[in-house]
């Protein structure tokens, strides 16, 4: 299983994802979806956006785990 560790980066940044929907132009619900691991798919758009407004590659917002 894929794991979205968004909560994680926002509270080592103390960022809001208000904050985070501003800086990005993602909505805060597709956010929410995001960091509460509920999201099927993630567009590529979409994760270079949160790379770039958390200052971060791919690989430190998501981790492969094992069921």
């Amino acid at each position: 299983m894929i794991r979205i560790r968004l909560a994680e980066a926002l509270a080592r940044r103390r960022l809001s994802i208000v904050e985070l929907s501003d800086r990005t132009g993602i909505s805060v619900r597709d956010l929410e979806i995001l960091r509460d691991n509920k999201a099927v798919a993630v567009r590529l758009t979409t994760l270079d956006a949160l790379c770039r407004a958390l200052d971060c590659a791919p690989g430190d917002l998501m981790t492969y785990e094992i069921d």
